[in-house]
């Protein structure tokens, strides 16, 4: 009979297809030490197909529902049953209601909790407000049962347990990490940028405040344009109707979905990288940014001056003129665009995926050793 300890990670959401959740499961299980004594089992997606990234973990079981369904509770609950795991990560929020066992779990932010309403949402009213409600049911259950949390940044421990009067000691920042992808030399665009020129990657929801870089380069009128790279949805709509009142439709273009190495010369040839946000999980596509060799300008909301440190240039995020003014230095100061660079390519030495999943690592040997 085995002696080996068992711990269950749910790697359901694997892979870049779920964006920042995927990607999170994806560099954790590339990355996780192993220990002779320790068996790791994966809980997959029915969908997932042979993945070699994955052959490293021999022990996988498939799940047919989807995370956030009812029928994946009774369906987990079977799984662990079967499994009878010392120890289960989750790396969200949605935990099995029925497990007993020892719990570690990601939170990645609460920005639900401070961006929410009509604006946030395509749905009908009383579809949102309900699913907001099981949300918050979700998340206040998740954080009181697990017995570790883990939090990207200090930022979010901090309103983590302000939020639901946690004690310190259980929720532990472990920082995420910078795909070694971002380093390549890029493709060839499809299309030739007009210059100088800024990028914004990622969602339009409204938390990301697009709408006051917008009015940035309205103030601009015409010293710079601007590139938007981002899935077409409803919320990409209501800024198009920004963009014809403001008149600004000459200095900006929407790219649509462009690969990782095509954003590399995107980003890599720009005046900046420049975001908006007013509340950030962890702010990737910014270190990204610095790993290919673009300057920063951020906005000093949330968590963002505690992940990019000296190496941008921040604006009040409620404030365009701030922000058209940041992007005036950069355009006039080209010492001070090679050294935001510069600063940045130390800026991302500081986190690494392996560490990150090294510390992860830790804090399972230590809730199994307390068994």
């Amino acid at each position: 009979m085995s002696n080996k300890k068992k711990i269950v990670v749910d790697a359901r959401f694997w892979g870049p297809k779920d964006t920042g959740f995927g990607r999170y499961v994806k560099n954790l299980l590339e990355n996780l030490p192993s220990d002779p004594k320790i068996d790791v089992i994966l809980i997959i997606s029915d969908k997932l197909g042979r993945q070699k990234a994955l052959s490293r973990y021999k022990k996988k079981l498939k799940a047919r529902f989807h995370p956030y369904s009812l029928l994946a509770q009774f369906e987990m609950f079977r799984l662990l049953r079967k499994i009878k795991p010392d120890l289960l990560y989750v790396p969200h929020f949605a935990v099995p209601f029925l497990w007993r066992g020892k719990l570690v779990i990601t939170i990645h932010d609460l920005i639900k909790h401070v961006s929410r309403g009509k604006k946030t949402t395509t749905r009908q009213p009383a579809i949102y407000w309900l699913k907001y409600c099981l949300y918050l049911i979700l998340v206040k259950y998740a954080v009181n049962k697990a017995d570790k949390i883990i939090v990207p940044v200090k930022y979010w421990k901090k309103r983590l347990i302000d939020y639901y009067q946690l004690p310190a000691k259980k929720v532990k920042v472990v920082y995420e990490g910078v795909d070694k992808s971002f380093l390549g030399k890029g493709a060839k665009l499809p299309f030739q940028p007009k210059t100088p020129y800024l990028v914004y990657v990622g969602n339009v929801y409204p938390h990301k405040n697009v709408e006051t870089l917008l009015k940035a380069v309205k103030l601009l009128n015409g010293e710079v344009y601007l590139y938007i790279s981002c899935a077409r949805s409803v919320f990409w709509g209501r800024l198009e109707k920004i963009i014809d009142e403001l008149e600004i439709g000459k200095w900006v273009t929407h790219i649509g979905f462009a690969s990782d190495q095509e954003l590399i010369t995107l980003i890599r040839n720009s005046l900046a990288f420049t975001t908006a946000s007013l509340v950030e999980g962890f702010g990737l596509p910014g270190l990204e940014a610095m790993a290919i060799g673009a300057p920063v300008i951020s906005s000093d909301a949330s968590c963002l001056p505690e992940v990019y440190g000296q190496a941008a240039l921040y604006f009040n995020p409620h404030k365009p003129r701030d922000l058209a003014n940041k992007i005036k230095l950069l355009l006039k100061n080209s010492q001070l665009r090679e050294r935001l660079i510069e600063l940045g390519k130390k800026q991302v030495k500081k986190y690494s995926w392996q560490k990150m999943a090294k510390e992860i690592w830790g804090l399972f040997e230590e809730l199994l050793d307390k068994q």
